[in-house]
């Protein structure tokens, strides 16, 4: 199954639905505002010349109430606008498929299960999944505190879980299947830069 078997169909909305037009606000407003989401353009920027604009990310109605959103292979980002229900709904989804973009611009093969669970992680770790949870402390990188050690293993186990479940939902393989995956590539995919 791939990213795109997950997405399934778009359906587009109609323009003046009130979901599409809070997700375009939502959208633009973490484009220009949100530091995460401005710092991960930035490093797709910077990636083989590629200039990331605001038509690579689109609002639109997902028959699947469930999913938030997605990559397409055009490559585009999908906000399913009928299911972010909140600027900090889109800001998640939008971190989160940033760092499948990057990715996606560097040559993951989406076909091969351990290079998906590396983008996983790295998408759990650069997006606001968890960094919501655990605060910009994290970010501060001091470990001489022990509460923050304590956090630090906290959004390290918010990353794995946050990857196995993408790689069950992606893959549509057990529970048992995605966390080996995710456990055999976590350490190198944790530690790799941005």
């Amino acid at each position: 199954m791939t990213r795109n078997d997950v997405i399934h169909e778009k359906t587009v909305a109609a323009v003046d639905s009130p979901d599409h037009i809070n997700c375009e606000r939502w959208k633009l407003e973490a484009v220009r505002n949100n530091k995460i989401v401005k710092n991960i353009i930035s490093k797709i920027d910077k990636t083989k010349n590629f200039k990331f604009e605001n038509s690579c990310i689109s609002c639109e109605f997902c028959p699947n109430s469930g999913l938030k959103g997605g990559l397409t292979s055009d490559p585009e980002i999908l906000l399913c606008e009928n299911s972010l229900k909140s600027a900090s709904d889109v800001e998640t989804v939008l971190s989160h498929e940033l760092v499948h973009f990057l990715d996606h611009l560097n040559n993951t093969d989406w076909t091969d299960i351990k290079a998906l669970a590396r983008s996983e992680i790295r998408a759990a770790k650069y997006s606001l999944e968890c960094h919501n949870q655990y605060g910009a402390q994290l970010w501060e990188g001091n470990q001489e505190h022990p509460q923050l050690c304590s956090i630090s293993q906290r959004f390290k186990q918010c990353v794995r879980d946050r990857a196995t479940d993408s790689v069950r939902l992606v893959t549509n393989v057990g529970s048992f299947k995605a966390r080996s995956i995710v456990d055999e590539v976590f350490e190198k995919s944790y530690s790799e830069e941005l």
